[in-house]
């Protein structure tokens, strides 16, 4: 019994403590191009609140939406996976987990990083967005910084 409880103890404390090791990983000054693969991979963030009416007549949803596209210059690999996208403001960060997320492809050379997530970000001030990617040959992490919130009415 005693090695049981160990044994959950150990694997709360590494399932608590992963996503924060991962984002010490994060380098916020670094920018928004990085080799997956030998392959340049540029990041573009677009990030969006919905302040249209819904059909309640309410305005109070405010789910942070994100297309980020990656530019690439040649193909990546079909075996890519979006690790996590994490958003900075002042001393909050939020971590949105790669299976909350969509990845597309558009073509060989675009592809985009789609999500919607309910966090209580300030849509008044930029954000900075770190996406980590990952394929058989390694991972990578692309930091944007400065990232206006739109507001779509």
């Amino acid at each position: 019994m005693k090695k049981l409880a160990l044994a959950l103890f150990v694997l709360m404390i590494t399932a608590c403590t992963s996503p924060s090791s991962n984002l010490s990983k994060i380098n916020w000054t670094q920018g928004n191009l990085a080799a997956l693969s030998d392959t340049a991979v540029q990041l573009k963030s677009n990030l969006w609140i919905d302040k249209m009416p819904k059909v309640d007549g309410t305005t109070e949803n405010q789910s942070l939406n994100g297309t980020l596209m990656l530019d690439t210059s040649g193909e990546l690999s079909a075996e890519l996976v979006v690790q996590m996208v994490v958003i900075k403001q002042k001393d909050n960060t939020w971590i949105v987990q790669g299976d909350e997320t969509e990845l597309r492809t558009l073509s060989e050379n675009l592809w985009e990083v789609v999500f919607t997530t309910e966090i209580p970000v300030d849509v008044e001030k930029r954000v900075h967005v770190a996406l980590e990617l990952s394929d058989k040959n390694g991972d990578v992490w692309l930091v944007e910084r400065n990232v206006a919130i739109d507001k779509v009415y």
